[in-house]
């Protein structure tokens, strides 16, 4: 089977760093869950260099910083999809799961109850990336 996260259209991309690459999930646990996909096909955490490691740390703690800017997010959650677990047809990722107050993390039904606005944090997430540069 073909890996769809390799097949993924740069349209799909919400923000990029050097080896790293977010979508929104199709799947969401919560409002504004966030994958965090490796750019090259990667299975595993341990099969990543030393730079790819420290750029999806920093990466994803710009991610998380924007979140907890976000009305409402108490925390994010972090979760690793790595080596044999996952999926077949997809590869090493993360999940960034914003949390809220009385959120029924895991439970489906509550996903409509929390309001996020993806256009917003997307323009200040790329604002915030561009005056890192």
């Amino acid at each position: 089977m073909a890996c769809i996260f390799c097949a993924l259209d740069e349209e799909a991309k919400v923000i990029q760093s050097k080896h790293f690459f977010a979508v929104w999930d199709i799947d969401p646990i919560q409002q504004g869950h966030l994958l965090v996909i490796a750019k090259e096909h990667r299975m595993a955490l341990a099969e990543l260099s030393v730079e790819e490691g420290m750029d999806l740390l920093a990466f994803q703690k710009e991610l998380i910083g924007q979140f907890e800017l976000e009305k409402g997010v108490l925390g994010v959650t972090l979760a690793t999809n790595n080596g044999a677990l996952m999926d077949s047809g997809t590869h090493f990722h993360s999940h960034l799961i914003p949390r809220y107050d009385h959120d029924g993390f895991w439970e489906q039904l509550q996903l409509e109850a929390v309001a996020f606005d993806k256009a917003g944090f997307v323009k200040r997430l790329k604002q915030s990336s561009e005056a890192q540069k």
